[in-house]
């Protein structure tokens, strides 16, 4: 018993402990944690005060920049006045001594008549005047030449640096900016992320790939892949603590948590961008299912729909009627800064960048309608493969703008991507009647309007971040899908003519549709993208003309049956985007692109 007692004593003092020693530990990690924290919010507010030092800087550099301007003019005005005068001087100088030599020439040419005392000649006087008027007005005339090409040698001069003192000022106001966005992207960054730098892409990334995955609602669209912010590692210069050996084991930890994490993100980015995928394919199939009228599981929807030019505006116009309210509405929570982005665009003195949103604008909504039409004639599955047929319009384009020389991979590419268009059409191209090979012509004509399209976006995403990029292009295409509806709507009603269908209710419900496809394709593409990368995203996005090939097969068989030779064009269609997709992830030592001006 008392061998019992002493142990049953021995484990509650070791129990006791063990207690004492987990409180402590307890107290050391809370001390450790709370200064851990005290640090951050030091380091917070010295950025703060940093950012404010930065923002005083810059209002200075306005002034000084202000002051040497009028200082500069001053000085400018008051050197050509004394260079005016120091002229005139001059000039006056040579004109009294070349009258002088004249003169005294003249006289003593007169001064043997008068000695032989004849009377002297009026006719010799009058030719040296005329010959000295002569000579005087010359010389005034190349001195006023002189003159004005210094006045405009001067007057370039002066623009060229007017010119360069902008520039400088739209390249200190864009430091400022980008600072001012490394700073509050540090400061909202998690702990364990602040010092993970990331880097910038390149200018102009690999066209072929940095189109290959979805854009528009019906075909690929760029999205997120041109915008990611830079951010800095902190310089090595500021001490870090030391370590002690337990907050160096939390450390170890915490680093061998890590991995599971960014594999957890990687895997959700992945589910994401093929619910995007599923969602752009459905949205394209349904657009069939509207014009057969065959849709599997949507008899709702009525009677076949004849998509003519006001249908399709009709549709395109509910679609973004739909989407822009909500995407307006999430716009500040994927990019808090977007209302200020945009006031910038519309209030900039530089239009150029407002001006490539408009026109990549008004070249997806030209595509969308070609590409309506196109699915309603020729099938979704055969549309939307010759739609991705863009890159074969891109590339030479970005060699040709950019210098952006495609390598041998990607003509290879090309060429299988053009054979697997031959394949798409040749089987159905007789037998399909006219209006296959108008939707044929369609679907080739939206592919070129989307590849222009997609040249505009290159130069406007250079400047703005793809959440406002995409307000103002989805306001595009609300504005111009209402106005010719409503032009349309106008020409109808004075010729007598009623634009619309027998089934009107089907096509309200159709587009409402479309802009919850288009909203749930939107929103996963674009966590896809910041979680995986925009290229592994693309070759996510790349499988859209085979997944619509299939999910048109099997909701609209009847209208969407394809030959086998027609299956192996689409599959080399995917294959070629895939791979244009995958030589963004390795991509090849060639000529660098130069810089264009936007």
């Amino acid at each position: 018993m008392d061998n019992e007692l002493d142990t049953s004593r021995d484990a509650r003092d070791i129990l006791r402990d063990v207690a004492q020693d987990l409180r402590g530990l307890q107290a050391q990690l809370n001390d450790q944690l709370g200064q851990d924290i005290d640090r951050l919010q030091l380091r917070k507010q010295q950025l703060l005060s940093d950012l404010d030092m930065l923002e005083e800087e810059y209002q200075d550099l306005q002034k000084k920049h202000a002051a040497l301007q009028s200082n500069h003019e001053v000085t400018l005005s008051q050197q050509q006045l004394a260079q005016q005068q120091l002229w005139a001087k001059r000039l006056a100088q040579s004109l009294a001594t070349h009258l002088k030599t004249r003169l005294t020439e003249s006289i003593q040419a007169a001064v043997p008549t008068y000695a032989g005392g004849q009377p002297p000649s009026l006719d010799n006087a009058y030719q040296l005047l005329a010959s000295l008027d002569s000579s005087l007005s010359g010389t005034l005339r190349s001195l006023q030449q002189d003159l004005t090409s210094y006045q405009s040698t001067l007057s370039q001069q002066i623009s060229r640096m007017h010119s360069m003192e902008q520039q400088g000022e739209v390249i200190l106001e864009a430091l400022i900016n980008r600072l001012s966005q490394q700073l509050q992207t540090q400061m909202m960054r998690p702990p364990g992320m602040a010092s993970l730098p990331t880097t910038a892409p390149p200018l102009l990334s690999d066209t072929g790939g940095a189109a290959s995955f979805p854009a528009s609602a019906s075909g690929p669209q760029l999205q997120g892949n041109h915008w990611q912010h830079l951010s800095t590692p902190l310089p090595s210069s500021i001490p870090s603590p030391l370590p002690s050996p337990r907050s160096a084991g939390a450390t170890a930890a915490a680093s061998a948590t890590h991995q599971p994490r960014a594999t957890t993100g990687w895997q959700r980015g992945l589910v994401c961008m093929i619910l995007a995928t599923v969602a752009i394919a459905l949205h394209n199939v349904w657009v069939g299912g509207i014009s057969s009228g065959q849709l599997v599981g949507a008899e709702f929807l009525g009677s076949a729909l004849t998509l003519g030019v006001p249908q399709v505006l009709m549709l395109l116009w509910l679609r973004m009627l739909v989407v822009l309210p909500v995407i307006g509405f999430a716009a500040p929570r994927l990019y808090p800064e977007v209302w200020r982005d945009l006031a910038q665009l519309f209030t900039a003195p530089d239009r150029r960048p407002l001006f490539h949103v408009l026109i990549s604008g008004v070249f997806l909504f030209i595509s969308q309608v070609l590409i309506y039409q196109a699915i309603a004639t020729a099938g979704a599955g055969v549309a939307i493969t010759l739609l991705f047929t863009y890159p074969l319009l891109t590339v030479p384009l970005a060699w040709f703008l950019f210098g952006d020389r495609p390598s041998p991979l990607k003509m290879v590419v090309m060429v299988a991507v053009a054979m697997g268009v031959v394949f798409t059409v040749l089987p159905r191209l007789g037998s399909g009647g006219v209006a296959f090979t108008w939707g044929v012509i369609m679907a080739l004509i939206a592919s070129g309007a989307f590849a222009l399209y997609m040249i505009a976006m290159q130069l406007s995403s250079r400047r703005l971040h793809p959440v406002s990029v995409n307000i103002v292009q989805f306001t595009t295409l609300f504005v111009l899908s209402g106005l010719l509806f409503s032009g349309a709507w106008l020409r109808g009603a004075i010729q007598g003519v009623e634009i619309g269908t027998s089934n009107n209710s089907g096509l309200l419900m159709g587009g409402i549709a479309l802009g919850i496809l288009t909203l749930i394709w939107y929103l996963f593409n674009t966590y896809g993208v910041r979680l995986i990368g925009a290229a592994q995203a693309a070759l996510v996005a790349a499988a859209v003309p085979m997944l619509t090939a299939i999910i048109a097969v099997n909701l609209t068989p009847a209208a969407s049956s394809l030959h086998f030779l027609q299956w192996i064009g689409v599959a080399m269609v995917t294959l070629g985007t895939v791979a244009f997709s995958a030589e963004r992830l390795h991509p090849s030592a060639g000529v660098k692109p130069r810089r264009v001006r936007a």
